[in-house]
C-alpha cells in the first residue's frame, strides 16, 4: 500500500490550534507550511513509499530508487525532486499566483525586481536522499519579497520535524515524536559558546578541483593544531541545518565560488532567513553580509564575533 508523509495529521492538527491560539508565528506562515505539508504527503504517495520501520525515528522511504540522474558533477535530481516541484508549486500559486523560482525550473530573471516570488527548493538534501537520510533532508520553500526572503518553510521528509522562520517574527520548529507533536520556540544564539566550545560544518565542493581557495584555506587553518576543533564534512546534510547552534554546531561554511556555483539562490536565501531571525549571521568569506549575485563561500554562524575569527582565518 502507498503511503505518505508520516505524521502528516499531527503536523496539521498543530497547525490548525496554533491559528486559533495565534501562537508563534503568522496565520500566512502556517498557511504556507499547511501548504508545503499537503504537497510533501502528495509528492510522497505518488513515488510509493514503504516504511522502513516502527521506531519515532525510522521514515518513509521511496521506493524508486533507479529513477536518479547527475545534472553536474555531485548534483543528482530524482523522481521525487521532480514530483515536489510540480505540487510544491501547485499548492504555493494556489495560496498566492506570483511567479515561481525553483532549482528544477528555467534559470530564474532577476528575481530581485520582482515585489513577490515563490522560491522551491524540492528536495534541499537531495544526496542525503538517496542514502535515505530522510530526517536530513526535504522540501525548503521561501516567499521572497523585491528578493529578500519574508517566510521560510523547511519540513524533513520524515515528517517529524517541520520550521518556520518569519522576518521580523523569530523562527519556530515543530518537532513530532511517537509521543505527540511538540512546538519549540527557538531561541536565539546569544548564549552559543566559543569557538573552541562548538562544532563546525564544512559542506565542501563533490569535486574538490572546484573549491573555492578561501574555502580550503580556512579549512586547513582549522586543521593545524593551533585551532583544532570538532569539524564534520561531507555528511549527508540537508544546507537548512536544522541543528544549527544545537549539537554544539556554531557556524557551518559552505563551498561556493562564481566559476563554480554550489550554493544557488534556493539554497541560500531561505536559509540566511532562518539563521538571522535567530540571531545570528550569514556572511560571505569577505566578511560582509552574504549578496546572492556574487558567489563565494558562505558563513553562517550563531554570532559575529564567531564569522570575523573564521573569516580572519581564511586570510591568513
Amino acid at each position: 500500500m502507498r503511503s505518505g508523509l508520516r505524521f502528516r495529521s499531527d503536523l496539521l492538527r498543530s497547525l490548525e490550534a496554533a491559528e486559533r491560539t495565534d501562537r508563534l508565528v503568522s496565520a500566512a506562515a502556517l498557511a504556507m507550511a499547511s501548504a508545503v505539508i499537503e504537497a510533501t504527503d502528495t509528492a510522497l504517495r505518488e513515488n510509493g513509499t514503504r516504511d522502513v520501520g516502527h521506531g519515532a525515528g525510522e521514515s518513509l522511504f521511496p521506493t524508486d530508487r533507479l529513477s536518479i540522474t547527475e545534472k553536474s558533477v555531485g548534483d543528482y535530481v530524482t523522481a521525487l525532486d521532480l514530483s515536489l516541484d510540480r505540487h510544491l508549486s501547485r499548492a504555493l500559486t494556489a495560496i498566492n499566483a506570483v511567479p515561481i523560482i525553483s532549482e528544477e525550473g528555467p534559470s530564474p530573471a532577476d528575481f530581485q525586481a520582482l515585489p513577490e516570488a515563490w522560491l522551491i527548493d524540492p528536495v534541499d538534501g537531495t544526496t542525503a536522499s538517496i542514502c535515505g537520510e530522510m530526517g536530513l533532508c526535504g522540501p525548503m520553500v521561501a516567499l521572497l519579497e523585491r528578493g529578500e526572503p519574508r517566510f521560510s518553510v523547511m519540513l524533513t521528509l520524515d515528517g517529524t520535524t517541520l520550521g518556520i522562520a518569519e522576518r521580523g517574527g523569530g523562527a519556530v520548529l515543530l518537532r513530532v515524536t511517537e509521543d505527540g507533536p511538540r512546538w519549540l520556540p527557538v531561541a536565539d544564539f546569544a548564549t552559543s559558546g566559543r569557538l573552541k566550545d562548538g562544532c563546525l560544518l564544512f559542506n565542501p565542493q563533490s569535486d574538490s578541483g572546484r573549491s573555492h581557495p578561501a574555502f580550503v584555506k580556512l579549512h586547513n587553518s582549522l586543521r593545524t593544531g593551533a585551532h583544532t576543533m570538532a569539524i564534520e564534512s561531507r555528511m549527508p546534510h540537508s544546507m537548512a541545518a536544522l541543528g544549527l547552534g544545537t549539537h554544539r554546531r556554531l557556524a557551518v561554511i559552505h563551498d561556493n565560488s562564481a566559476e563554480f556555483p554550489k550554493q544557488m539562490v534556493w539554497d541560500a536565501l531561505p536559509v540566511k532567513l532562518w539563521v538571522e531571525e535567530r540571531g545570528g549571521v550569514y556572511w560571505g568569506i569577505d566578511g560582509q553580509p552574504y549578496d546572492i549575485r556574487r558567489p563565494m563561500p558562505i558563513i553562517a554562524a550563531a554570532r559575529a564575533e564567531i564569522a570575523e575569527r573564521l573569516v580572519a582565518l581564511a586570510s591568513v
